[in-house]
């Protein structure tokens, strides 16, 4: 199983950058195959909303800027993935800025295959687990609404499936400085939880350890 870390803070330091951390942690103790991507380093452009709205994304989904600034290889990074962690920092309520023009333009690309006839064409959202994660320096209010930002666009890209043991939303984990350090934990065990149930429902054995190897 393969697990992607999309990290929405330009920080290397700080809260919301020890959940990254935590993340990247638990995936080395199970042993699962993982990649994070920092969006601050990807440098992507904001979507132009192409002639009346909507450009070829929304009849051939992909995005017709992809060859400036590398949407298009990021955009096959993330394809493969069995499980999606999100975090974000939160400004003024929302998630970051690098977060939202990705998930703008992944979105369009995306969510639009739900409306196209041919049958090869899926959201890869479509059947993956996803958790979510909102850090607020302060009190930590405007966690519920980045949250509830993040959990949008994953829903509109189909990733809402039910029973959600292993596909949809998982869980959302709203983070302020007192709370910081048991929420690192409860990262930690959903992601250990999520694999466990996803390994037991597909038989599949730790990356490491072979099918003749199992316990």
């Amino acid at each position: 199983m393969k697990l992607i870390i999309i990290n929405g803070t330009p920080k290397m330091d700080g809260v919301c950058y020890s959940f990254v951390t935590a993340a990247e942690e638990i995936a080395i103790d199970l042993d699962i195959d993982f990649d994070t991507i920092c969006l601050s380093n990807e440098n992507l452009m904001k979507c132009k909303m192409c002639t009346d709205g909507w450009g070829i994304c929304f009849k051939e989904h992909y995005c017709v800027l992809s060859a400036k600034d590398g949407f298009d290889a990021l955009h096959k990074k993330v394809k493969d993935a069995d499980l999606y962690v999100y975090i974000t920092p939160v400004y003024w309520g929302e998630i970051s800025e690098e977060m939202k023009i990705y998930l703008d333009r992944l979105r369009r690309c995306e969510a639009t295959k739900q409306w196209d006839s041919r049958e090869n064409q899926v959201s890869f959202h479509k059947g993956k687990g996803s958790i979510l994660v909102a850090t607020a320096g302060g009190g930590g209010a405007g966690t519920l609404s980045a949250l509830a930002q993040l959990e949008r666009a994953v829903v509109n890209m189909g990733g809402d499936e039910w029973p959600r043991e292993q596909e949809g939303i998982f869980d959302c984990i709203s983070v302020n400085r007192w709370n910081q350090e048991y929420k690192r934990e409860t990262l930690k065990a959903a992601i250990r939880d999520w694999v466990a149930i996803y390994r037991q429902e597909k038989e599949v054995p730790p990356m490491n350890q072979g099918p003749n190897e199992q316990q």
